[in-house]
């Protein structure tokens, strides 16, 4: 009997990414605020990305006054989500050059 290969521990955080979300009274899908929530972390790995960062752990998130959190654009209510994170790896592409 073969025993399963061990899973590799998860990375360990480096950092901790957080992103905002403005919130813009009739412009989306979502009726409550746990919607909105849960929209935004579906977001998250891609925000994430563009910023050049992975999410390895469970985010934290809340409405907040917009007032109160830099990054707002201005909104009066912005969701907030923070997430363990580490620095994304980018891919080294290799061009045939025909050589």
């Amino acid at each position: 009997m073969t025993k399963p290969k061990p899973r590799p521990a998860p990375p360990t955080a480096t950092h901790t990414f957080r992103a905002v979300w403005p919130i813009i009274d009739g412009s989306g899908t979502a009726q409550t605020d746990q919607e909105l929530i849960l929209q935004a972390i579906g977001d998250l790995p891609t925000v994430a990305h563009r910023h050049k960062a992975r999410i390895v752990g469970a985010p934290r998130a809340c409405i907040a006054d917009g007032r109160r959190v830099p990054g707002s654009g201005g909104a009066l209510q912005v969701v907030v989500i923070e997430a363990p994170a580490v620095p994304a790896n980018s891919r080294e592409y290799r061009h045939n050059t025909g050589g």
